[in-house]
């Protein structure tokens, strides 16, 4: 991606700002409630459908941010959450290739960038039952964009050529998460996500979809 500085600076205070909105009193009528929000990184595990490919699966960085707003706030809680999720990768991957007439493979370089984000809104419910820990489990739909591109590492190679993919899609995600915290305010966060989505990318070195286990941790905050 040429842009992509660019893309990483607008990326993040765009999740700063899915921090402060979803924290403030428009996301619910009374002001007096409880907001908890989490500012997260990670990774998400894809697995590779391409046998071309050397690796069969395929990590990328991951980063977010997220609220939560219980209806029922004690020792059980119960409410809606929603948040934005980014991904960002740039490697150096092999796939392989016929080397021509004697039947041989050679392995082709290629460098793959991709860059995706999510928006997702639903439910948890958990348990609170002490000050400093919480922890419970959310689901919902999501929505999802994402483009991929790839770019042959010896541009006179005859068995790829650059590509760009751009596809948007639909899906569900279900998660577990805990919050221990180390103040009134803060405190540290873990959580693990699976996303089922119809996000998918078609390329010259195969296809990869979207769905796998996206593992994080960070810091977490109540209002």
């Amino acid at each position: 991606m040429h842009h992509s500085g660019f893309k990483i600076i607008m990326t993040l205070i765009v999740c700063t700002g899915v921090i402060l909105l979803s924290a403030g009193p428009g996301f619910s009528d009374e002001a007096r409630e409880k907001t908890y929000g989490h500012a997260f990184l990670g990774k998400m595990i894809l697995p590779e459908t391409a046998s071309e490919l050397e690796e069969d699966t395929q990590d990328i960085a991951i980063f977010g941010a997220e609220a939560q707003r219980p209806f029922i706030d004690s020792v059980f809680e119960l409410g809606m959450e929603t948040g934005a999720l980014f991904s960002w990768d740039s490697s150096l991957r092999y796939f392989k290739a016929s080397s021509g007439q004697n039947g041989g493979t050679v392995a082709v370089g290629v460098t793959i960038e991709s860059f995706m984000m999510d928006y997702f809104f639903g439910g948890f419910v958990g348990l609170h039952p002490f000050e400093w820990l919480r922890f419970g489990v959310g689901a919902g739909p999501l929505l999802i964009w994402g483009i991929r591109e790839i770019e042959p590492q010896d541009p006179a190679a005859d068995e790829t050529e650059a590509d760009s993919v751009a596809e948007f899609g639909a899906g569900l995600y279900a998660r577990a998460y805990i919050d221990i915290y180390l103040s009134k305010i803060f405190g540290v966060y873990a959580g693990a996500r699976r996303v089922e989505t119809s996000l998918s990318f078609e390329d010259a070195t195969g296809s990869l979809d979207i769905d796998g286990w996206q593992y994080y941790v960070g810091l977490s905050f109540r209002l």
